[in-house]
């Protein structure tokens, strides 16, 4: 007979055989074979996947570096996490993978030329979750540049994964916009890549961040203006580019924007003035109108080229002159030291609209240098004052724009230091 120590011994053992034989049952049903997930995983809501995350985290050998751009939509293409994922690819660094939505034209152009090593198809349907699934689990670090609510809470709860938001513009004017996307944060699990000092005086005092987790680096995607090779083919023009109103369909059709857009767009004026300069009059809707079906009726401005929300990138870097409200792309423009004309389209709005303070502008914190309008007719002739000067800033201006950027060459790579230095010391 077995005495009490033998007999210990031995359920110990037969303890330890039978955890490990579930445990390798377990990953050879997840296991990501050249990151095709063939196993099968039901994922219920955002909380059964941070459940099985926190379930299945036992096993798992973290290795990747994912990054995500903003997924949810194929109108809208960001390019700051996928610039940071080329840098990876053209030093030959492994395990760094990039979420992009498959109806996207990146992703389309990117099958076409057979460059999709290490691009995960993003379908956003029922099984976007499932699919991503293994590739979170085996993840060090998630890189967003959109705050992607999900993925936020994600982070906050799964007790291994760490987290950057890289940002994807500056979005200092729109601060109720931030709270929105950043009150959930666990703040000690998260960090933040700031472009500049008026961003961490901001992000310090809303208290969305501990000071450790502020990092400065800027946009990924701004390397690329310093190398812009513009299309001498084309002709002149300037971009004008309002962001997206929160109305219900009725009130955005009954908004001072709408009424002040269209005379805008329809201005005599400012039209025939930029025809005698052989000058094109640029206007892409905000993406997030344009899913919402907030078409304008073309056919009514004749004189305006309309361009979609993908062909952004190129006209931040061919148009010379930006007339916007508050939008984020003016910051494109003054890192090019290109003129931003601010036209606060809509500011004497008076109606109470139930959504109009969510993109409402706080002018406490707002850093407008010089060039903001609510007038119309001075609006044009600002535009003229420009054209007139071959697009020259106003002494002391370029200064100011400088002022807005932590820094304006080898972004991308100071940004890989800070994502190394995440994954290394946290």
């Amino acid at each position: 007979m077995w005495n009490s120590k033998e007999k210990y011994i031995r359920i110990v053992i037969i303890i330890l055989f039978i955890s490990l034989y579930i445990i390798f049952n377990c990953k050879i049903k997840i296991k990501v074979n050249h990151l095709i997930y063939s196993g099968k995983i039901e994922i219920k809501n955002t909380r059964d996947f941070i459940n099985k995350l926190n379930n299945y985290s036992i096993y798992r050998q973290p290795k990747y570096i994912l990054l995500f751009d903003y997924i949810y939509s194929p109108i809208c293409e960001d390019t700051n996490s996928f610039t940071i994922f080329e840098y990876y690819q053209e030093n030959n660094v492994e395990n760094v993978y990039y979420v992009l939505n498959e109806k996207t034209e990146l992703y389309k152009s990117l099958l076409y030329q057979n460059k999709t090593k290490n691009i995960i198809p993003f379908k956003n349907d029922a099984q976007s979750n499932a699919h991503l699934f293994p590739f979170i689990l085996n993840s060090k670090i998630i890189i967003q540049s959109y705050a992607l609510f999900q993925f936020q809470k994600v982070v906050s709860h799964v007790k291994y994964l760490k987290f950057l938001y890289i940002c994807h513009a500056v979005n200092y004017f729109k601060t109720s916009v931030i709270k929105v996307q950043l009150s959930r944060l666990d703040k000690s699990k998260h960090n933040i890549i700031l472009t500049s000092p008026y961003k961490y005086q901001l992000y310090k005092k809303m208290n969305l961040y501990e000071e450790k987790s502020f990092h400065k680096g800027g946009l990924a995607r701004y390397d690329r203006l310093n190398y812009i090779q513009k299309n001498i083919s084309e002709k002149e023009c300037m971009l004008v580019s309002f962001t997206y109103r929160a109305f219900r369909r009725t009130q955005y059709k009954k908004s001072l924007f709408i009424k002040n857009l269209y005379k805008l767009l329809g201005n005599e004026k400012l039209s025939s003035f930029l025809e005698s300069k052989n000058i094109d009059f640029i206007y892409i809707q905000h993406h997030h109108d344009v899913r919402r079906g907030r078409g304008i009726d073309k056919k009514a401005f004749p004189r305006i080229i309309f361009k979609e929300q993908k062909k952004l990138a190129h006209y931040i870097e061919q148009c010379s002159l930006l007339i916007t409200d508050f939008s984020s792309i003016s910051f494109d423009f003054m890192f090019q030291n290109k003129p931003v004309i601010f036209y606060h389209i809509d500011v004497k709005e008076k109606k109470d609209f139930k959504e109009k303070s969510f993109m409402k502008i706080d002018p406490e914190n707002s850093i407008y240098f010089d060039n903001v309008f609510s007038d119309e007719e001075k609006l044009v002739k600002k535009i003229e004052y420009y054209i007139n000067r071959n697009y020259t800033l106003e002494e002391g201006l370029a200064e100011k724009y400088k002022t807005l950027f932590y820094n304006k060459k080898n972004i991308t790579q100071k940004i890989v230091k800070i994502i190394n230095n995440i994954i290394e010391i946290n």
